[in-house]
């Protein structure tokens, strides 16, 4: 069990107590890959589980970078790659490793997720089109143009009940089999955060394996604590690894003119959020609707910092 960690120490805690409480029956390892953190995870893991195998970067090295340190640490045939948000269920482990087993064709396969409610969360999803991108990202989605495209890749007609073959699988909690990922090799590090867990199910497909979503699974994954520390840094680092997946996958000259249409759009995106987040927050004051007046507040602040702390990337950096 990899499991690659940044300043969420109370909620580590929890995924490990979690995996204390519905350990996998046969032998398992656990791997705390710590890129970091300041606000005391070291020590914790250090003090309160002594057996995690515990590896403590000088510097965030990102997600893939620190994913792949846990891979080589692990002799394990499966892998099971664990954001440090999530809890684990009774029998998740076990059902993910024995249907892994079972199907020597599978190159990976994930549970269903829950959201901290119960509710289920979306996990699965076709590979990313330039159509579907611009809807999700840019100022189409307010437009409605490429909705129908959007709809489809992000599997919105899947209830995740049963069992199916995925293009791709949320890496917040992801069964890879070793053999599998040796063929096609480990996450691309050149990904810091976001996508290295689409590339390398791309890769896998490509190479035949299939990708498989197991419902009778569940982890809840609570979702973005992460990144939720810097959201505006977050999104850039998003869209950055958005663009990387293309240039990999759809070539550099198809990803560049794509590009000549993307950035545009998602800066006129961002004055669109920044205009409607003016008038909610002004109409929100006058109704006294205090949640409501923080959201638009907070969209307005960090819209109006990706303009302008991050302009340059946004105008001149590929």
């Amino acid at each position: 069990i990899v499991i690659v960690t940044w300043n969420v120490r109370s909620q580590l805690m929890d995924c490990l107590q979690s995996i204390g409480r519905c350990p996998p029956c046969g032998a398992f390892d656990v791997i705390v890959i710590d890129n970091a953190s300041t606000d005391g995870t070291v020590d914790a893991v250090r003090r309160d589980f002594p057996r995690v195998n515990l590896i403590a970067n000088k510097e965030n090295r990102g997600f893939a970078a620190a994913s792949n340190q846990g891979i080589a640490e692990s002799h394990s045939e499966c892998l099971l790659l664990l954001n440090p948000d999530t809890i684990v269920h009774p029998q998740s482990l076990d059902t993910l490793c024995a249907f892994l087993d079972s199907h020597p064709d599978v190159g990976a396969c994930g549970p269903r997720l829950l959201n901290d409610d119960g509710t289920t969360q979306a996990s699965t999803r076709r590979f990313p089109t330039f159509r579907a991108t611009l809807h999700h990202h840019t100022i189409f989605r307010h437009l409605h143009i490429f909705r129908r495209q959007y709809k489809s890749g992000s599997m919105q007609d899947f209830l995740h009940d049963e069992q199916r073959d995925v293009d791709q699988l949320m890496g917040s909690a992801l069964l890879l089999r070793r053999s599998a990922v040796d063929q096609v090799g480990p996450m691309d590090e050149r990904f810091f955060m976001y996508y290295e867990e689409v590339d390398l199910c791309y890769r896998l497909k490509q190479a035949g394996w299939r990708i498989v979503f197991v419902p009778d699974a569940v982890i809840t994954h609570l979702g973005g604590r992460s990144s939720s520390q810097a959201p505006v840094a977050a999104r850039i680092m998003m869209l950055s690894s958005l663009l990387r997946y293309f240039r990999k996958h759809r070539g550099p000259v198809a990803t560049g003119l794509f590009n000549c249409l993307f950035k545009p759009a998602v800066i006129a995106r961002e004055v669109c959020d920044i205009l409607v987040g003016g008038v909610t927050y002004a109409a929100s004051l006058m109704v006294c609707n205090g949640t409501r007046c923080t959201k638009s507040a907070a969209k307005v602040r960090n819209s109006a910092i990706l303009l302008g702390k991050h302009s340059w990337w946004l105008l001149f950096k590929a």
